[in-house]
């Protein structure tokens, strides 16, 4: 089978992932097949939380019978969390970005999948590429 693909998704990533609205079918089967690893963070983790509750993401969870404990859960059971060693300031626009760069360093990550801009104008940081969804299926 090979070597696993190291990724780390971005918050943005995963709410789109559970709202369907990204990466799609053949990324489940990436995962299902076990082809790649998912890294994260206690950090990250917060964040998406903190977006879950957003109200007009709340009310969409609500009107499908999700709650955030069950997309926390997933995404926990479906992740590696890593607690990283140190604290990037790579990026000044928007520091709260460096939390991703943090945890694809300290997993050894070959790719950050984000839709956010700040991380997409690296393109690369060392020898992780940063890419969009779309970029990373058909790289995959």
């Amino acid at each position: 089978m090979g070597e696993k693909i190291k990724v780390v998704l971005d918050t943005n990533v995963w709410i789109s992932i559970f709202f369907k609205k990204t990466l799609g079918e053949k990324f489940s089967e990436i995962l299902s097949k076990k082809r790649i690893e998912v890294y994260t963070t206690e950090e990250i983790l917060r964040e998406i939380s903190k977006v879950l509750m957003y109200s007009r993401i709340n009310e969409l969870l609500k009107t499908v019978g999700v709650s955030e404990r069950n997309v926390l859960q997933k995404i926990a059971d479906n992740s590696i969390i890593v607690r990283p060693k140190f604290k990037l300031k790579i990026i000044k626009e928007d520091p709260e970005d460096n939390k991703v760069l943090d945890c694809a360093l300290q997993a050894g990550a070959s790719f950050i999948i984000s839709g956010d801009k700040h991380l997409l104008r690296l393109g690369k940081f060392r020898n992780i590429r940063i890419l969009t969804p779309k970029e990373f299926m058909e790289a995959v």
